[in-house]
């Protein structure tokens, strides 16, 4: 009995002396490209994850968008890039069980209406487009028809676009899948757990990718969940070709979907537990922002709608990646207020780079390290759709 006792207490002992590798906390979209890109490089991954069915995740209740229309720099990258991956899923994320990988894109591209308020503002966005070699389209309001005969120009100063296919939207859960399965064929095990604390991890290296829970985990870094409201809605008129517009005039945003529409509420909630759509801010806000941009929404029908998280940093409505330097293991990767999707590859391969070489390589992202949310120092992304 004593020798019993003896052996089970070392076996014990052996076990919790057993270090993980690399553990992700959180099996969304950027724990999911996490795990694909590490196991790509011959990491041994576990990614814990509190709900499979990734039912309240924020990037399912997407609107899946791919873009390199940002202000900042390291968001325009971040958007050429995840154009680039996109492009080239069907090659690198097959499996044996799924030789045949997609995520459905439609690359209609994306039209921003800028009025006097925040045309300086694009001006100087330009600018960086330029230095990143974006490629994005601008012309003035008064062209705006010419271009897009069926868009309102009244109050538009100025409108940026794309057309060649640069920018667009996908499935958001064939792209979780097919990097989650991808990682899982390279070795990453996806377990169902939940994590209250990071000390509950024996770990070399954690990620935190746990999006709107973060500051439940984390209580320096301000990322918590933001509400937002998305509708859907029918029209005799439809025009498949319509890219992903956002009138910055009133803040409302949309784009088809299949014979349909979907429209973004301009208003987002902080402090709610509930995922019940505002149904009132259709016809008080998006309705009348629709149907004076887009004459031919004055006939539209509401068929449906939905609400998500955004994981929204209130700092500057920008990510925070890199490692917590309150922490000796612990990396971040949070606060992407609604493009943790598009940004999942980039910061994914970028996360990689950082543990395996000490550094980024690829596109640096040093700006949106932690130490500037703990700091206080602000980089804000004015884009946020």
């Amino acid at each position: 009995m004593v020798n019993l006792c003896i052996t089970t207490q070392c076996k014990y002992f052996k076990l919790k002396l057993i270090m993980d590798d690399i553990v992700i906390i959180g099996g969304g979209i950027i724990g999911a490209a996490s795990a694909y890109f590490l196991s790509k490089e011959g990491r041994k991954v576990k990614v814990i994850e509190q709900d499979p069915t990734y039912k309240k995740a924020s990037f399912p209740l997407s609107l899946g968008g791919f873009r390199r229309q940002f202000f900042q720099k390291e968001n325009i990258l971040l958007g050429k890039f995840a154009r680039e991956f996109i492009f080239q899923v069907p090659e690198l994320l097959k499996t044996k069980k799924n030789p045949n990988p997609t995520t459905s894109v439609v690359p209609n591209g994306y039209l921003f209406l800028f009025g006097p308020d925040h045309a300086n503002e694009q001006y100087e966005a330009l600018k960086n487009h330029k230095e990143c070699e974006a490629g994005t389209k601008n012309i003035k309001g008064t062209e705006l028809r010419k271009k897009f005969p069926y868009v309102n120009d009244d109050g538009i100063e100025t409108v940026t676009y794309t057309d060649d296919k640069k920018e667009g939207w996908i499935d958001p859960y064939l792209f979780h899948s097919a990097l989650k399965n991808k990682a899982s064929e390279l070795g990453a095990q996806f377990i169902k757990g939940e994590i209250k604390d990071v000390s509950e991890i024996n770990s070399n290296i954690i990620i935190c990718a746990v999006g709107y829970n973060t500051n439940n985990l984390l209580k320096d870094v301000p990322v918590v969940p933001q509400k937002h409201t998305v509708f859907r809605v029918s029209c005799p008129d439809h025009i498949p070709e319509m890219p992903l517009t956002s009138d910055f005039t009133t803040g409302v945003y949309w784009r088809p979907e299949g014979k349909e529409y979907l429209a973004g509420s301009p208003i987002s909630k902080f402090d709610v537990k509930d995922l019940e759509p505002d149904w009132d801010h259709f016809e008080d806000l998006v309705w009348p922002a629709l149907a004076k941009r887009v004459p031919i929404f004055e006939k539209l029908k509401l068929t449906g709608g939905w609400a998500g998280f955004y994981d929204c940093n209130k700092l500057d409505n920008n990510a925070v990646v890199g490692k917590h330097p309150k922490f000796k293991n612990l990396y971040l990767a949070s606060g992407f207020t609604g493009r943790g999707l598009m940004q999942a590859p980039g910061i994914a391969r970028a996360l990689t780079e950082l543990i395996n070489t000490g550094s980024y390589q690829s596109i640096d992202l040093s700006a949106l390290a932690v130490e500037r949310v703990l700091e206080n120092r602000k980089k804000p992304e004015p884009y946020v759709l």
